[in-house]
């Protein structure tokens, strides 16, 4: 008799189990795949978004200064490019080297220096071939 009261206890409880599982859920699969995915893309809209509220602008402006800076250094150099005065616009651009710029202007400083190196290089063979002009002038006697 025990024994059957057990089983009867057993049989009872897995029946719940059973009819509880199998309750009516509210909306279809579909449905709720679709509510989750929703709710995720918001709240990973709202964590995207919560970096670009957090930065002061102080950061903003610091940055576009540092920029302008830099622009006015590659400004200078340019101008003492035109003016042949190659070892300081060298420097301007080695000192910008160590500076966070912009894609372009990294890309300027890299041509800028290019230019500056082939102009050194010119203007010391060309300083090369009139001191050897000289010395032959002077040893032939003209």
């Amino acid at each position: 008799m025990k024994v059957a009261k057990t089983f009867a206890v057993f049989a009872l409880c897995g029946f719940s189990v059973l009819i509880g599982g199998c309750s009516k859920q509210e909306g279809t699969p579909a449905a709720q795949t679709q509510s989750s995915t929703e709710q995720a893309a918001t709240e990973i809209q709202k964590q995207a978004e919560a970096p670009k509220a957090s930065v002061p602008p102080a950061v903003g402006e610091a940055a576009a200064d540092a920029s302008s800076q830099a622009q006015g250094l590659i400004d200078k150099a340019k101008g003492l490019i035109e003016n042949k005065q190659y070892p300081e616009a060298m420097n301007i651009l080695k000192e910008l080297s160590n500076t966070k710029l912009t894609p372009e202007q990294q890309k300027l400083v890299d041509d800028l220096k290019a230019q500056v190196e082939k102009a050194m290089a010119g203007a010391a063979t060309s300083e090369a071939t009139k001191s050897a002009t000289d010395a032959v002038g002077g040893v032939l006697g003209k």
